[in-house]
């Protein structure tokens, strides 16, 4: 696996949660959000072991942006999603998925926010989720 093959069922998972209205990956960005709450996934940083099991481990970042600008009344609209995204991932911790051994909040602050964070040009108001998974893949190494 890779992660375009687990990203589509993170995506999907995180879609379901009430009151998300879109959610965008690295494969759909938008050049302007207009559509709120909304959730922007992308990958951000990850470790990759060869030999014996071939394991990833993956820091996702995911971006809740619930307003097109910095309104403070739209905290109270963010913080009911941290409980929201962290009962997502552990009712499916593996995604589904046999070659994931877990998608779970990251180790660390896990979120951030709720306060201001830029998309493009704007600044909007939202929370930084971050989200690891790990996973065993299956390929060649060789010399």
């Amino acid at each position: 696996m890779a992660i375009e093959d687990w990203m589509p069922t993170l995506a999907s998972l995180l879609a379901e949660t009430p009151g998300l209205v879109q959610v965008h990956t690295y494969e759909d960005l938008p050049a302007t959000l207009s559509v709120f709450p909304c959730l922007v996934i992308l990958p951000e940083r990850g470790t990759q072991m060869f030999g014996g099991p071939n394991i990833a481990r993956h820091e996702v970042r995911a971006v809740l942006y619930v307003a097109g600008q910095l309104l403070p009344e739209a905290y109270a609209t963010a913080v009911p999603f941290i409980r929201l995204f962290r009962n997502k991932l552990a009712g499916r911790i593996q995604l589904g998925l046999t070659n994931i051994e877990h998608a779970i909040p990251a180790p660390g602050n896990w979120y951030e926010g709720p306060g201001a964070i830029k998309y493009g040009d704007k600044e909007l108001t939202g929370i930084i989720f971050r989200i690891e998974i790990k996973e065993t893949e299956t390929f060649s190494v060789s010399a």
